[in-house]
Protein backbone atom coordinates (compact mmCIF):
# COMPACT_ATOMS: atom_id res chain seq x y z
CA UNK A 1 0.00 0.00 0.00
CA UNK A 2 1.79 3.48 -0.73
CA UNK A 3 2.38 5.78 1.94
CA UNK A 4 0.15 9.12 2.27
CA UNK A 5 0.95 12.05 4.21
CA UNK A 6 -1.99 15.39 4.28
CA UNK A 7 -3.10 18.05 6.87
CA UNK A 8 -6.52 20.14 6.37
CA UNK A 9 -7.04 23.48 7.92
CA UNK A 10 -4.42 23.19 10.16
CA UNK A 11 -3.85 26.37 12.46
CA UNK A 12 -2.04 26.47 16.03
CA UNK A 13 -1.81 28.96 18.55
CA UNK A 14 0.04 28.53 21.75
CA UNK A 15 -1.71 29.61 25.00
CA UNK A 16 0.09 32.37 25.82
CA UNK A 17 0.61 33.91 22.06
CA UNK A 18 -0.47 36.95 21.17
CA UNK A 19 -1.26 35.65 17.96
CA UNK A 20 -1.07 32.29 15.69
CA UNK A 21 1.47 30.97 14.69
CA UNK A 22 -0.43 29.42 11.18
CA UNK A 23 -3.95 29.65 10.12
CA UNK A 24 -5.72 27.25 7.83
CA UNK A 25 -2.50 25.08 5.98
CA UNK A 26 -3.81 22.78 3.64
CA UNK A 27 -1.24 20.53 1.75
CA UNK A 28 -0.47 16.79 -0.02
CA UNK A 29 2.78 15.48 0.81
CA UNK A 30 3.86 13.17 -2.66
CA UNK A 31 6.67 10.95 -2.18
CA UNK A 32 10.32 12.60 -1.90
CA UNK A 33 11.31 15.96 -0.29
CA UNK A 34 8.97 18.47 0.13
CA UNK A 35 11.17 21.67 2.37
CA UNK A 36 9.57 24.18 5.00
CA UNK A 37 10.70 27.74 4.91
CA UNK A 38 10.33 30.89 6.48
CA UNK A 39 11.84 33.10 8.87
CA UNK A 40 12.68 32.81 12.35
CA UNK A 41 9.39 32.35 14.39
CA UNK A 42 7.12 31.33 11.78
CA UNK A 43 6.23 28.12 13.26
CA UNK A 44 8.34 25.52 10.90
CA UNK A 45 9.39 23.83 14.09
CA UNK A 46 5.84 23.37 15.14
CA UNK A 47 4.21 22.14 11.76
CA UNK A 48 6.68 19.45 11.84
CA UNK A 49 5.90 18.51 15.15
CA UNK A 50 2.38 18.15 14.34
CA UNK A 51 2.45 16.90 11.39
CA UNK A 52 5.09 13.98 13.13
CA UNK A 53 2.33 13.61 16.27
CA UNK A 54 4.89 15.03 18.66
CA UNK A 55 2.79 18.17 18.93
CA UNK A 56 -0.69 18.01 19.53
CA UNK A 57 -3.24 19.25 17.12
CA UNK A 58 -6.01 22.04 18.08
CA UNK A 59 -7.45 22.77 14.88
CA UNK A 60 -7.72 21.10 11.47
CA UNK A 61 -6.99 17.30 10.51
CA UNK A 62 -3.67 15.15 10.02
CA UNK A 63 -4.39 12.02 8.13
CA UNK A 64 -0.96 9.57 7.42
CA UNK A 65 -0.82 6.31 6.43
CA UNK A 66 2.09 5.16 9.07
CA UNK A 67 3.99 7.15 12.06
CA UNK A 68 6.73 9.41 11.28
CA UNK A 69 10.06 9.31 12.14
CA UNK A 70 10.95 12.99 13.82
CA UNK A 71 14.97 13.78 13.72
CA UNK A 72 14.80 17.01 16.03
CA UNK A 73 17.11 19.93 16.03
CA UNK A 74 18.06 18.60 19.52
CA UNK A 75 21.35 16.14 19.70
CA UNK A 76 22.11 16.23 23.39
CA UNK A 77 22.04 12.56 24.03
CA UNK A 78 22.13 9.21 21.92
CA UNK A 79 19.06 8.48 19.18
CA UNK A 80 17.00 5.73 20.38
CA UNK A 81 18.30 2.56 18.50
CA UNK A 82 21.74 4.00 18.64
CA UNK A 83 23.11 1.04 20.85
CA UNK A 84 21.17 -1.72 17.94
CA UNK A 85 22.34 0.53 15.20
CA UNK A 86 26.27 0.10 16.20
CA UNK A 87 25.84 -3.49 17.25
CA UNK A 88 23.85 -5.43 14.50
CA UNK A 89 25.00 -7.51 12.02
CA UNK A 90 23.50 -5.83 9.41
CA UNK A 91 24.77 -5.10 5.53
CA UNK A 92 22.30 -2.08 5.69
CA UNK A 93 24.33 -0.57 9.02
CA UNK A 94 27.41 -1.33 7.85
CA UNK A 95 27.12 0.96 4.87
CA UNK A 96 25.70 3.72 6.27
CA UNK A 97 28.41 3.53 9.17
CA UNK A 98 30.70 4.03 6.44
CA UNK A 99 29.10 6.33 4.27
CA UNK A 100 28.51 8.84 7.52
CA UNK A 101 32.25 8.02 8.57
CA UNK A 102 30.86 7.10 12.08
CA UNK A 103 31.96 4.14 14.37
CA UNK A 104 30.77 2.02 17.15
CA UNK A 105 33.11 3.44 19.66
CA UNK A 106 31.89 7.29 19.13
CA UNK A 107 28.48 6.13 21.01
CA UNK A 108 30.70 5.51 24.32
CA UNK A 109 32.27 9.29 23.96
CA UNK A 110 29.17 10.98 23.45
CA UNK A 111 29.69 14.13 25.56
CA UNK A 112 33.41 14.48 23.31
CA UNK A 113 31.68 14.28 20.36
CA UNK A 114 31.10 17.80 18.15
CA UNK A 115 27.39 18.43 17.29
CA UNK A 116 28.39 18.05 13.65
CA UNK A 117 29.40 14.08 14.85
CA UNK A 118 26.06 13.82 16.63
CA UNK A 119 23.84 15.24 13.75
CA UNK A 120 25.54 12.38 11.41
CA UNK A 121 24.90 9.54 13.83
CA UNK A 122 21.21 11.09 14.31
CA UNK A 123 21.02 11.22 10.21
CA UNK A 124 22.27 7.42 9.66
CA UNK A 125 20.28 5.54 12.42
CA UNK A 126 16.75 7.38 10.76
CA UNK A 127 17.89 6.36 7.06
CA UNK A 128 18.84 2.61 8.94
CA UNK A 129 14.99 2.58 10.34
CA UNK A 130 13.53 3.25 6.86
CA UNK A 131 10.53 4.91 7.59
CA UNK A 132 7.49 5.83 5.54
CA UNK A 133 7.18 9.35 6.64
CA UNK A 134 10.94 11.20 7.76
CA UNK A 135 10.72 14.31 8.98
CA UNK A 136 14.29 16.13 9.78
CA UNK A 137 14.87 19.69 11.14
CA UNK A 138 17.50 21.63 9.95
CA UNK A 139 19.99 18.49 9.61
CA UNK A 140 23.13 20.82 8.59
CA UNK A 141 23.23 22.98 11.82
CA UNK A 142 26.71 21.89 13.15
CA UNK A 143 27.76 19.86 10.18
CA UNK A 144 30.94 20.92 7.86
CA UNK A 145 31.17 20.63 3.63
CA UNK A 146 32.31 16.96 3.88
CA UNK A 147 29.28 16.23 6.02
CA UNK A 148 26.84 18.17 4.16
CA UNK A 149 28.16 15.93 1.04
CA UNK A 150 27.73 12.83 3.14
CA UNK A 151 24.04 14.14 4.67
CA UNK A 152 22.49 14.94 1.22
CA UNK A 153 23.85 11.82 -0.39
CA UNK A 154 22.07 9.99 1.87
CA UNK A 155 18.62 11.59 2.14
CA UNK A 156 18.57 11.70 -1.33
CA UNK A 157 18.23 7.87 -1.48
CA UNK A 158 15.06 8.39 0.82
CA UNK A 159 12.15 6.61 -0.75
CA UNK A 160 9.28 7.59 1.38
CA UNK A 161 7.69 11.41 1.86
CA UNK A 162 10.25 13.22 3.44
CA UNK A 163 9.88 16.49 5.23
CA UNK A 164 12.77 19.01 5.92
CA UNK A 165 12.65 21.96 7.79
CA UNK A 166 16.65 23.79 6.69
CA UNK A 167 18.06 27.23 5.87
CA UNK A 168 20.58 25.88 3.48
CA UNK A 169 19.60 26.27 0.06
CA UNK A 170 22.22 23.96 -1.37
CA UNK A 171 20.13 21.11 0.38
CA UNK A 172 16.35 22.80 -0.32
CA UNK A 173 17.63 23.20 -4.06
CA UNK A 174 19.20 19.83 -3.98
CA UNK A 175 16.34 17.28 -2.14
CA UNK A 176 13.10 18.87 -3.00
CA UNK A 177 10.31 18.98 -5.32
CA UNK A 178 8.03 21.47 -3.39
CA UNK A 179 8.43 23.88 -0.56
CA UNK A 180 5.94 25.37 1.78
CA UNK A 181 6.98 28.85 2.60
CA UNK A 182 5.60 30.01 5.78
CA UNK A 183 5.44 33.55 7.22
CA UNK A 184 3.13 36.51 8.15
CA UNK A 185 0.45 33.37 9.62
CA UNK A 186 -0.15 32.42 5.62
CA UNK A 187 1.64 29.66 3.93
CA UNK A 188 1.99 29.28 -0.08
CA UNK A 189 3.21 25.91 -1.77
CA UNK A 190 5.44 26.43 -4.68
CA UNK A 191 6.99 23.79 -7.10
CA UNK A 192 10.81 23.32 -6.86
CA UNK A 193 13.65 23.89 -4.68
CA UNK A 194 13.93 26.95 -2.52
CA UNK A 195 15.53 29.03 -4.97
CA UNK A 196 12.90 28.59 -7.78
CA UNK A 197 10.50 29.21 -4.85
CA UNK A 198 12.05 32.51 -3.68
CA UNK A 199 12.34 33.71 -7.69
CA UNK A 200 8.72 33.41 -7.97
CA UNK A 201 8.23 35.41 -4.45
CA UNK A 202 10.28 37.74 -6.16
CA UNK A 203 8.52 38.37 -8.91
CA UNK A 204 5.11 38.37 -6.57
CA UNK A 205 6.63 41.06 -4.62
CA UNK A 206 7.50 42.97 -7.50
CA UNK A 207 4.17 43.00 -8.80
CA UNK A 208 2.62 43.57 -5.59
CA UNK A 209 5.02 46.91 -5.40
CA UNK A 210 4.22 48.14 -9.34
CA UNK A 211 0.78 47.55 -7.81
CA UNK A 212 0.66 49.40 -4.81
CA UNK A 213 2.56 52.07 -6.72
CA UNK A 214 0.27 52.37 -9.00
CA UNK A 215 -3.05 52.53 -6.75
CA UNK A 216 -1.07 55.09 -4.57
CA UNK A 217 -0.44 57.40 -7.51
CA UNK A 218 -4.04 56.71 -8.86
CA UNK A 219 -5.48 57.77 -4.95
CA UNK A 220 -3.06 60.83 -4.99
CA UNK A 221 -4.78 62.20 -8.31
CA UNK A 222 -8.06 61.45 -6.93
CA UNK A 223 -7.47 63.26 -3.58
CA UNK A 224 -6.63 65.87 -5.81
CA UNK A 225 -9.51 65.12 -7.87
CA UNK A 226 -12.04 65.25 -4.89
CA UNK A 227 -10.52 68.97 -3.04
CA UNK A 228 -11.35 70.52 -6.73
CA UNK A 229 -14.51 69.54 -6.77
CA UNK A 230 -15.11 70.15 -2.95
CA UNK A 231 -14.41 73.67 -3.60
CA UNK A 232 -16.57 74.06 -6.53
CA UNK A 233 -19.33 72.27 -4.44
CA UNK A 234 -18.62 74.53 -2.10
CA UNK A 235 -18.77 78.06 -4.70
CA UNK A 236 -22.33 76.00 -5.55
CA UNK A 237 -23.06 76.18 -1.89
CA UNK A 238 -22.50 79.81 -1.62
CA UNK A 239 -24.01 81.18 -4.69
CA UNK A 240 -26.86 78.97 -3.75
CA UNK A 241 -27.30 80.63 -0.30
CA UNK A 242 -30.15 82.77 1.18
CA UNK A 243 -28.24 84.17 4.42
CA UNK A 244 -26.78 87.40 2.72
CA UNK A 245 -29.92 88.55 1.26
CA UNK A 246 -32.40 90.63 2.33
CA UNK A 247 -35.76 89.03 4.27
CA UNK A 248 -37.73 91.33 2.20
CA UNK A 249 -35.33 90.57 -1.24
CA UNK A 250 -38.47 87.66 -2.58
CA UNK A 251 -37.41 87.78 -6.59
CA UNK A 252 -33.88 86.56 -5.03
CA UNK A 253 -34.44 84.10 -2.86
CA UNK A 254 -37.12 82.81 -6.12
CA UNK A 255 -33.81 82.83 -8.27
CA UNK A 256 -31.92 80.49 -5.83
CA UNK A 257 -34.50 78.31 -5.44
CA UNK A 258 -34.96 77.76 -9.14
CA UNK A 259 -31.30 77.04 -9.62
CA UNK A 260 -31.54 74.56 -6.51
CA UNK A 261 -33.44 72.31 -8.47
CA UNK A 262 -31.95 72.68 -11.91
CA UNK A 263 -29.55 69.52 -13.17
CA UNK A 264 -26.73 71.89 -13.58
CA UNK A 265 -26.68 73.33 -10.02
CA UNK A 266 -26.96 70.10 -8.73
CA UNK A 267 -23.89 68.68 -10.71
CA UNK A 268 -21.09 69.95 -8.48
CA UNK A 269 -22.71 68.08 -5.53
CA UNK A 270 -23.34 64.92 -7.79
CA UNK A 271 -19.80 65.46 -9.12
CA UNK A 272 -18.60 65.36 -4.79
CA UNK A 273 -20.12 62.76 -4.14
CA UNK A 274 -18.70 60.32 -7.16
CA UNK A 275 -15.51 61.41 -6.52
CA UNK A 276 -15.51 61.00 -2.70
CA UNK A 277 -16.63 56.85 -3.39
CA UNK A 278 -13.70 56.68 -5.93
CA UNK A 279 -11.02 57.59 -3.44
CA UNK A 280 -12.64 55.75 -0.64
CA UNK A 281 -12.78 52.58 -3.54
CA UNK A 282 -8.90 53.37 -4.10
CA UNK A 283 -8.33 53.35 -0.35
CA UNK A 284 -9.74 49.74 -0.50
CA UNK A 285 -7.30 48.38 -2.89
CA UNK A 286 -4.26 49.89 -1.05
CA UNK A 287 -5.41 48.51 1.82
CA UNK A 288 -5.95 45.38 0.57
CA UNK A 289 -2.49 45.01 -0.48
CA UNK A 290 -0.69 43.82 3.01
CA UNK A 291 2.17 46.90 3.62
CA UNK A 292 5.73 45.35 2.48
CA UNK A 293 7.95 45.67 5.53
CA UNK A 294 11.90 45.41 5.35
CA UNK A 295 13.87 44.68 7.99
CA UNK A 296 16.63 47.11 9.41
CA UNK A 297 19.87 46.43 8.44
CA UNK A 298 22.26 47.34 11.15
CA UNK A 299 22.44 48.62 14.81
CA UNK A 300 20.50 51.53 15.51
CA UNK A 301 22.16 51.81 18.94
CA UNK A 302 25.66 51.92 19.79
CA UNK A 303 26.60 48.15 20.53
CA UNK A 304 30.10 47.16 23.18
CA UNK A 305 33.08 49.31 23.40
CA UNK A 306 36.84 48.69 22.55
CA UNK A 307 38.92 47.86 25.17
CA UNK A 308 41.99 49.83 26.94
CA UNK A 309 43.75 46.37 27.35
CA UNK A 310 45.81 46.33 24.29
CA UNK A 311 45.89 42.01 24.26
CA UNK A 312 42.44 40.64 26.16
CA UNK A 313 43.69 36.66 25.98
CA UNK A 314 47.38 35.17 26.16
CA UNK A 315 47.16 32.09 25.87
CA UNK A 316 49.83 29.52 25.75
CA UNK A 317 50.64 26.98 23.65
CA UNK A 318 48.95 24.00 25.19
CA UNK A 319 47.30 20.51 23.53
CA UNK A 320 43.90 19.69 23.99
CA UNK A 321 43.01 16.01 24.21
CA UNK A 322 39.31 15.32 21.87
CA UNK A 323 39.35 11.58 23.60
CA UNK A 324 40.54 8.61 21.33
CA UNK A 325 43.98 9.48 21.76
CA UNK A 326 43.54 12.43 19.55
CA UNK A 327 44.97 15.61 19.93
CA UNK A 328 44.62 19.34 18.73
CA UNK A 329 48.31 21.11 19.19
CA UNK A 330 47.30 24.93 19.79
CA UNK A 331 49.70 27.40 19.73
CA UNK A 332 50.54 30.65 21.64
CA UNK A 333 47.24 32.80 20.87
CA UNK A 334 46.18 36.55 21.59
CA UNK A 335 43.08 38.63 20.89
CA UNK A 336 44.03 42.16 20.73
CA UNK A 337 41.31 44.53 21.51
CA UNK A 338 40.18 45.12 17.88
CA UNK A 339 40.86 41.88 16.40
CA UNK A 340 37.86 40.07 14.47
CA UNK A 341 38.75 36.27 14.58
CA UNK A 342 37.44 33.37 12.49
CA UNK A 343 37.98 30.01 14.17
CA UNK A 344 37.37 27.26 11.66
CA UNK A 345 37.71 23.31 11.21
CA UNK A 346 36.15 20.05 10.17
CA UNK A 347 33.55 18.27 12.79
CA UNK A 348 35.57 16.86 15.69
CA UNK A 349 38.49 19.03 15.31
CA UNK A 350 38.49 20.40 18.44
CA UNK A 351 37.16 23.86 18.24
CA UNK A 352 34.30 24.59 20.49
CA UNK A 353 36.66 22.18 23.16
CA UNK A 354 39.56 25.38 22.60
CA UNK A 355 36.69 27.82 23.24
CA UNK A 356 36.03 25.87 26.50
CA UNK A 357 40.10 26.59 27.23
CA UNK A 358 39.81 30.43 26.14
CA UNK A 359 36.79 31.48 28.65
CA UNK A 360 38.51 30.99 31.49
CA UNK A 361 41.70 32.19 30.37
CA UNK A 362 40.43 35.91 29.31
CA UNK A 363 41.67 38.80 31.01
CA UNK A 364 38.05 40.42 31.10
CA UNK A 365 35.68 40.18 34.19
CA UNK A 366 32.37 38.12 33.19
CA UNK A 367 30.27 41.14 32.28
CA UNK A 368 32.71 42.08 29.82
CA UNK A 369 32.58 39.45 27.29
CA UNK A 370 29.41 37.89 25.97
CA UNK A 371 29.73 34.11 24.63
CA UNK A 372 26.52 32.71 22.63
CA UNK A 373 27.02 29.07 22.63
CA UNK A 374 26.01 26.43 19.87
CA UNK A 375 22.79 25.14 21.59
CA UNK A 376 20.92 27.32 24.58
CA UNK A 377 20.55 25.00 27.18
CA UNK A 378 16.79 25.38 29.85
CA UNK A 379 18.92 27.00 32.32
CA UNK A 380 20.23 29.74 29.55
CA UNK A 381 16.45 30.18 28.21
CA UNK A 382 14.76 30.71 31.97
CA UNK A 383 17.93 33.40 32.42
CA UNK A 384 16.93 34.82 29.20
CA UNK A 385 13.38 34.99 30.07
CA UNK A 386 13.86 36.15 33.31
CA UNK A 387 16.32 39.00 32.70
CA UNK A 388 13.63 40.51 30.16
CA UNK A 389 11.08 41.00 32.64
CA UNK A 390 13.45 42.59 34.86
CA UNK A 391 14.49 45.16 32.50
CA UNK A 392 13.18 48.29 32.97
CA UNK A 393 11.53 49.87 29.98
CA UNK A 394 14.56 51.64 28.87
CA UNK A 395 16.58 48.83 28.89
CA UNK A 396 13.69 46.40 27.38
CA UNK A 397 13.58 49.59 24.05
CA UNK A 398 17.68 49.06 24.03
CA UNK A 399 17.57 45.18 23.85
CA UNK A 400 14.26 45.02 21.33
CA UNK A 401 16.29 47.44 19.20
CA UNK A 402 18.55 45.26 18.62
CA UNK A 403 16.69 41.97 18.75
CA UNK A 404 14.71 44.33 15.42
CA UNK A 405 17.96 44.96 13.64
CA UNK A 406 18.64 40.92 13.66
CA UNK A 407 15.43 40.79 11.55
CA UNK A 408 12.75 40.07 14.31
CA UNK A 409 9.32 41.90 15.32
CA UNK A 410 9.90 42.86 18.71
CA UNK A 411 6.04 42.17 19.19
CA UNK A 412 6.49 38.76 18.51
CA UNK A 413 9.18 38.21 21.34
CA UNK A 414 6.89 39.37 24.06
CA UNK A 415 6.04 36.37 25.01
CA UNK A 416 9.54 34.79 24.93
CA UNK A 417 8.84 31.11 25.93
CA UNK A 418 7.83 30.67 22.23
CA UNK A 419 10.53 31.38 20.90
CA UNK A 420 12.08 29.62 18.15
CA UNK A 421 15.70 28.97 18.43
CA UNK A 422 17.05 31.58 16.18
CA UNK A 423 14.99 34.15 18.11
CA UNK A 424 16.45 33.07 21.09
CA UNK A 425 19.90 33.50 19.72
CA UNK A 426 18.45 36.88 18.96
CA UNK A 427 17.71 38.05 22.45
CA UNK A 428 20.83 36.57 23.82
CA UNK A 429 22.42 38.92 21.16
CA UNK A 430 20.22 42.08 22.13
CA UNK A 431 20.81 41.82 26.12
CA UNK A 432 24.72 42.59 25.52
CA UNK A 433 23.34 45.72 24.50
CA UNK A 434 23.09 46.28 28.09
CA UNK A 435 26.55 45.25 29.43
CA UNK A 436 30.48 46.85 28.65
CA UNK A 437 31.11 44.26 26.13
CA UNK A 438 34.78 43.70 24.71
CA UNK A 439 34.88 40.41 23.01
CA UNK A 440 31.97 38.75 21.61
CA UNK A 441 32.58 34.75 21.06
CA UNK A 442 30.27 32.91 18.88
CA UNK A 443 29.90 29.08 18.34
CA UNK A 444 28.00 28.66 15.35
CA UNK A 445 26.27 31.69 15.22
CA UNK A 446 23.99 31.43 11.79
CA UNK A 447 23.11 27.32 13.18
CA UNK A 448 18.93 28.52 13.27
CA UNK A 449 18.90 31.75 11.37
CA UNK A 450 17.30 32.42 7.95
CA UNK A 451 19.30 33.93 5.35
CA UNK A 452 17.78 37.42 5.69
CA UNK A 453 19.01 37.15 9.73
CA UNK A 454 22.31 36.26 8.69
CA UNK A 455 22.56 39.00 6.69
CA UNK A 456 21.01 41.13 9.47
CA UNK A 457 23.68 39.62 11.86
CA UNK A 458 26.31 40.78 9.63
CA UNK A 459 25.58 44.43 9.57
CA UNK A 460 24.96 44.50 13.21
CA UNK A 461 28.34 42.57 13.92
CA UNK A 462 30.00 45.41 11.69
CA UNK A 463 28.48 48.00 13.84
CA UNK A 464 29.94 46.44 16.89
CA UNK A 465 32.66 48.25 18.49
CA UNK A 466 34.20 45.16 20.66
CA UNK A 467 36.28 42.34 19.17
CA UNK A 468 35.37 38.97 17.68
CA UNK A 469 35.82 35.48 17.94
CA UNK A 470 33.20 33.29 15.49
CA UNK A 471 33.10 29.72 14.94
CA UNK A 472 31.40 29.23 12.28
CA UNK A 473 31.31 26.43 8.67
CA UNK A 474 29.64 29.63 6.93
CA UNK A 475 32.61 30.88 4.92
CA UNK A 476 30.86 33.31 3.17
CA UNK A 477 29.54 34.83 6.95
CA UNK A 478 33.34 34.67 8.23
CA UNK A 479 34.55 36.73 5.15
CA UNK A 480 31.83 39.79 5.62
CA UNK A 481 32.77 39.97 9.49
CA UNK A 482 36.42 38.57 10.32
CA UNK A 483 40.01 39.42 9.03
CA UNK A 484 42.23 36.60 11.26
CA UNK A 485 41.68 32.87 10.81
CA UNK A 486 42.71 30.45 13.34
CA UNK A 487 42.15 27.53 10.90
CA UNK A 488 42.51 23.87 12.44
CA UNK A 489 44.16 21.56 10.06
CA UNK A 490 43.45 17.53 10.23
CA UNK A 491 47.17 16.59 10.06
CA UNK A 492 46.52 12.66 11.01
CA UNK A 493 43.83 10.64 12.63
CA UNK A 494 45.46 11.48 15.71
CA UNK A 495 46.65 14.73 15.57
CA UNK A 496 45.17 18.55 14.90
CA UNK A 497 47.03 21.61 14.78
CA UNK A 498 46.08 25.43 14.65
CA UNK A 499 47.53 27.35 11.77
CA UNK A 500 47.08 31.05 12.15
CA UNK A 501 46.69 33.55 9.38
CA UNK A 502 44.83 36.40 7.44
CA UNK A 503 41.56 35.88 5.71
Amino acid sequence: MPCFLSISHVSFQYDSAIEPVFNDININFPSGWTGIVGPNGCGKTTLLKIISGALKLETGNVSRSAECYLCEQSVDGPPQGAEFFFSVKDKKAFILQNQFKIQPEMLYRWSTLSMGERKRIQIAIALFEQPDILCVDEPTNHIDSVARAMLIRGLRNFAGIGIIVSHDRQVLDTLCSQCLFIGGNNAILRSGGVSQGLEQARIELEKRLSERLILKRSLNKSRKELQRRREKEQLAQNRNSKRKLNKKDHSGKERIDSARVTSRSRSAFDAAGSQARRVAKDQNKLQAIANIKVPRMGLEIPYGCYSKKNSLLDLPGCSISLGAERLTVVPALNIGSRDRIALTGMNGSGKTSLINKIIPALKLDEIEYLYIPQEFTAEIKEYIYSRLHELSHDEFSKVMSVTASLGSRPERLLDSRCCSPGEWRKLFFGLGVLRPTQLIIMDEPTNHLDLPSIQCLEAALAGCQCALLICSHDSNFLTQTCSLSWNIENNSEQLNKLKISSI
